[in-house]
This record gives structure tokens, sequence and C-alpha cells, in this order.
């Protein structure tokens, strides 16, 4: 007989107009930063022995699961080769031929998947000779996944229930990220549709078959975070020649790609600039981006592989997560809040003798370019590694630019991560020239320390498991609203104190019946201790309540003195101005009198000026026939006296 118990829920009705929702707890101080030098882990590195075949001779002995044996060869397989000596190597794990890629999975990637989920960055690179087997490890084939399809299912496996609705995060251009509210993301979801890739949308047969042979044993990671949000985005990218390729570009196949350049955003992240980022919500849509790409891949027939990479693959998975806010319910959108996190698989080009492929025009250019890229990443991790052993010497300026490979990878070096390498060895005695460059090149990675990763998350204060609580109380509620509670939907508590984890299964009539209720026992003393911490968190929050409130109330007394004192002013003031408005209104009625008598007072003016000119003109007249009288007067009065 199985027994479940469930956990009830108290819910306390509150009146609508005060609901008062409170989740934050004043979050703590973050320590100054101190000078103390980060601690650093080396490079990890794992080599993998390839199967080979039966007709030829192998020059490669597992001495434990530690050290490979390059064993010394006949003298009359190569005069040179002959004179080689029997060498050790030894690397972090050794995989012998038959190992499968679910253990290689385990014990290489999936450690980095779980840092990605954690804010961490992460490289993973194939190296070895052309065939070692560098592409089946990191892609494989139908039945046989690689590490990257592998990834993707575990990562998915764990974020799906916690995954963003699509456009929620989007790209801001500069390795950056930015949270769109509601709507702008409904309308960037909309906008995607009318404008996305045909080619996008059907998942090839490859693809199909990928859902239907993943490894359905992987559990859910116990790093996830569940009051965050997430979002998966992924880039692919080609570095053919020295020049950077973006495989997941906008157009058909056919199109000629354009090279892309490297950057350096603000928080001196090295990225590739232009690079398309696709946000994927599933394993299928993932490996559909990925196989879009690898139909662009530069692949080449060659003597010592019938397809051979000729250019390195860079396969990025970033994850961005942001905190949901008080109620579990919406991301924050601060962006100073979102984390990206990103894993890099890298699948390196072999690489080769020309002596021996034969190349011949642009396949022999590509085999330099190859050759040259590797030997600069050999250069610079050489480099790194004697100025971190070295203490007094001038260190070395490290030519990370001399190859855009080595520029992209500048930032694990130099910057926070984890970085692990697996080495493919084909232990033909025909390469066993190549096979002791590779080995004794990442013998000396190993000695190469990386700073690791601490990515420093800010603390909001808010309650652990609140999207849980949420979830359960929206549960409740709606069992309440079958019942016939209709006011349960008004209902509004504190979910941050009402989440308990569910009790665990138990048989009392078991042969295990008295270890599990020990068990149970056990969970109900930690349930105990968890309620104690909440209910001491709760009467924390009321003495803090009613503080604020006090405190509230002695400020609004304040503020009303502040305001009878500001209406009385405001009523004398007020008083005044009414007085002033009055003999202002007066002082105009008077000016409006004095205008009119002013002008009453200038038309008499200009009836007297004519008056005035009128009796000037007649005196004058008058004065001028006087003045004519007067001289004939005088003309006859002077004839009289001469006469």
């Amino acid at each position: 007989m199985t027994s479940k118990t469930h956990t009830s829920i108290n819910v306390i009705k509150t009146p609508r107009k005060k609901k008062v929702r409170t989740h934050c707890l004043p979050s703590l101080e973050q320590p100054e930063e101190t000078n103390i030098t980060k601690p650093k882990d080396p490079v990890q590195v794992f080599c993998r022995i390839k199967p080979l075949d039966s007709e030829y001779i192998s020059c490669v002995r597992v001495k434990d699961s530690t050290t490979v044996v390059l064993e010394a060869l006949d003298q009359t397989l190569d005069s040179k080769q002959g004179l080689q000596k029997e060498n050790h190597y030894v690397f972090g794990h050794v995989f012998e031929s038959e190992i499968s890629q679910r253990d290689i999975f385990y014990a290489v990637a999936l450690p980095l998947v779980e840092n990605l989920i954690k804010g961490r960055n992460s490289l993973l690179f194939t190296y070895g000779i052309t065939g070692s087997g560098k592409t089946h490890t990191m892609t494989g084939y139908i039945g046989q996944r690689g590490i990257m399809p592998q990834c993707l299912h575990a990562l998915f496996r764990t974020v799906s229930s916690y995954q963003a609705k699509k456009c929620v995060f989007k790209p801001d251009y500069l390795n950056g990220f930015e949270v769109l509210s509601e709507t702008e993301a409904s309308y960037e979801r909309q906008h995607k549709m009318c404008h996305r890739f045909k080619d996008a949308l059907k998942l090839e047969d490859s693809c199909l078959e990928v859902v239907s042979q993943s490894p359905r044993y992987l559990s859910l990671l116990q790093s996830i975070d569940e009051d965050n949000i997430y979002a998966v985005f992924v880039t692919y990218i080609e570095i053919y020649n020295n020049s950077v390729y973006d495989l997941l570009e906008e157009g058909n196949i056919q199109k000629t790609l354009q090279s892309k350049i490297i950057r350096e955003d603000a928080n001196h992240n090295i990225f590739v600039h232009g690079a398309t980022e696709i946000e994927v919500e599933s394993m299928e849509a993932a490996m559909a981006a990925f196989e879009r790409g690898q139909n662009r891949k530069r692949v080449g027939h060659t003597v010592l592989n019938a397809e051979s990479s000729r250019s390195h693959s860079v396969f990025n998975i970033r994850l961005v997560q942001a905190p949901t806010d008080s109620h579990g319910e919406h991301v924050v959108s601060d962006k100073r809040h979102i984390t990206v996190s990103q894993l890099s698989l890298v699948d390196l080009a072999g690489s080769e003798r020309t002596s021996r492929t034969n190349n011949t025009g642009f396949r022999l250019r590509e085999a330099g370019n190859i050759n040259n890229s590797l030997m600069t990443l050999r250069l610079c991790l050489q480099y790194l590694r004697e100025n971190q052993q070295s203490t007094n010497a001038v260190p070395k300026k490290i030519p990370y630019r001399d190859s855009k490979i080595t520029h992209l990878f500048k930032n694990y070096f130099e910057g926070e991560g984890q970085v692990s390498m697996i080495v493919c060895i084909n232990p033909r005695a025909e390469d066993r020239f190549e096979n002791a460059h590779v080995m004794k090149f990442a013998e000396m990675t190993q000695q190469v320390q990386v700073a690791r990763a601490t990515p420093v998350k800010a603390g909001l204060g808010f309650i652990q498991g609140r999207r849980k609580a949420n979830e359960i109380f929206k549960i409740a509620a709606d069992n309440l609203n079958e019942l016939g509670h209709t006011e349960a939907k008004n209902i509004d508590v504190d979910i941050g104190l009402v989440f308990f984890s569910s009790f665990p299964e138990y048989k009392i009539d078991s042969p295990e019946g008295d270890s599990n209720i020990k068990e149970l026992m056990q969970y109900l003393l930690l349930r105990i201790e968890k309620r104690k911490i909440l209910c001491k968190d709760l009467n924390t929050r009321c003495d803090n309540f009613r503080g604020n409130l006090m405190k509230m109330e002695e400020e609004n007394l304040s503020l009303r003195r502040e305001l009878n004192q500001a209406k009385a002013r405001y009523k004398e003031e007020r008083d005044r101005s009414l007085g002033l408005m009055k003999s202002l209104a007066l002082l105009e009625s008077s000016q409006n009198v004095l205008k009119n008598k002013l002008k009453n007072h200038e038309y008499e003016i200009n009836v007297l000026r004519r008056k005035l000119g009128e009796q000037q003109a007649l005196f004058d007249k008058k004065e001028g026939k006087l003045t004519q009288e007067t001289k004939k007067i005088e003309a006859s009065s002077s004839l009289k006296k001469c006469g």
C-alpha cells in the first residue's frame, strides 16, 4: 500500500483594497573586492584512441587509464621514423578504442554543461591529425551521437521547464542581451514568423533521427535555479583560410558568405561581430540550425581522409538567464541582472604533412593555412605556459592575433572559464611522426593554467522557491474555484511563506518500512525546522511592518500639520491676491476715464486750431485791405501837397 501525503495550504482572505504581496528580503551587502588572486585550474586534456583497421600496424599502446605509449617502429618501415624511441605521454584520462560516445560525454562534456547552467564559460576542442576521429567525437552520426548533440539534449532536458517565451531575450548585437516587454516580444515573434528561413522550418531526416536516437539516460542537472528564466541561443562559425564566416548567415546554401570581423565588447570579451544568433527552444531546432550550417561547411577529399574538414568550426551554445520578479512570474527587466554563459564546441581541422597528401593548388593553400593556425595555437599556449611558470623574466608577448582561431580563444586563456581538449589519435604506424607532435603539444597544454570562473549574480533579496510557490498557490486557488469558492481568485497572500516541498512517497508494508519511517521522520524534522525559520521570518517581517507603519503615521501627522500651515498661508495669499485684483480693477477703470478725457481734450484742441487758422486767415485779409487803403490815402495826401 502506497500512501501519499500532500501539503495543505492555509490561505487568508484579505480585503481587495489592501493587497500586499511582499517577497523581498533585505539583500546582503556585497563584500568589497580584494586583490586576492583567483584560483586557477589546468587545462584538462583527454586522449581518445581511434579503432584500428586490421590491415594496419599500430604504434600506440595504452599503458593505463592515464598513460599512452608511442612505440618504436621497425627500421624497415621508415628509415627516419625507425630512429624514434619509445615515448610515454600522460593525460587526464585515456579513452581506448572500444569506449562509447556516451562515456566520453559523461567524463568530458557533462561538467561543461553544468558550468553553462551555473553561468560559467567553457571551451572544448578536439585536436589531432586528419582522419583521427575529431569530427566523429564532436558530432558523431546517427546511432552514435557525439558530444555536441548530447550537450544540447542534456541542456534542454534540464531547462525546458524554465524556458522563457521566444524573443523575451533579444541580442543587442554587441555580444549582450536585453529583456523585451511582453508587447515587444509578441511583436518580435510575429516579425520573425514573417521573415524566418524556410529551410530552418524543415527538419532534415537526420535531425529527426537525432531525437529518436537521443540518450534518454540523462537525468536533470541539479545546478538549475528554479527561480530563473532561461533562453538558449546558438551560433555556428567557420574559420577558413584564416577568415571568419557565419555558417548561419541569412540566404540559401549557394550564397557566397561574407567574411566577418572579430571584435571586443565593453567587458573585453572577444566575439564575431555580425554573427547570426538563433534562439532555439528545443534540441530539434538546434540540430536543424546545425545541419543548415553543416551544409555550408567546407569539406574536401584528401589522400588521408575521404571527407576531411578544410576549416575550423566553432559551435557556440549561449545560455541567457535572468531572475524572476518577487511573484515568480515575470523576468526582471533590468539588463544588469542578465547572466550570459557560453559553451564553445570547436572541431579543429586536422594537421597534415603535404609530403604525404601530395596536395596542390588550393588544397595546398588550405593545408598551409590549417597548419599555420595550429602552429600559432601551439606557440600561444607555449608562451602562455612559460609566462605563468617564470616569475622574474619579462613576459613574452603572446601572438593571439596572428591567427583568427587563437584570437577567438583569447578570452578563455586570459579570462575566466574552463578549457578542455580531446586529443584524437589514429594509431597507425604511418602516423607515428604526426602523433608524436600532437601528443607532445597536448601534454604541454596541461601545464597551462586558466582562471576559475566565478560569476557574480546580483542579489535581489527574493525568497528562493517563489516560482514553485506561486504555481502551488495558483493550483490551490483553482481547486477552490472548482469547489464553488469564487472569491478565491481575489485572495492574495505572501506565497513566499507557504512553500514546502512535497512529501516523499513511502510504503509502510514493505520490508524497508522501518527505514522509510526513519527517513520520513528526518524529513518531518527538517520540515519543522524550515517552518520555524519561516515563522521567525514572518515575525521579523511583522515587527518591521509595525515599525514602518508607526513611522508612516508620524510622517502622516507631520505632513498634516504642514498641510494645515500651507492652507493658512494659501488663504492669506489668496485674500491678498483678491485685494490686489480689486485695486487693479479700480486703477484700470480710472485709466480708462483719463484716456477718454485725453481723447476729448485732443479733439477740442484740434477744433480750436482749426478756428484759429480761420481767424488768422480773416485777419490777414483785413490787414491786406487796410494796407491798401492806407497807401491810397498817403498817395492822395501827397498829391494834394504837390498841387
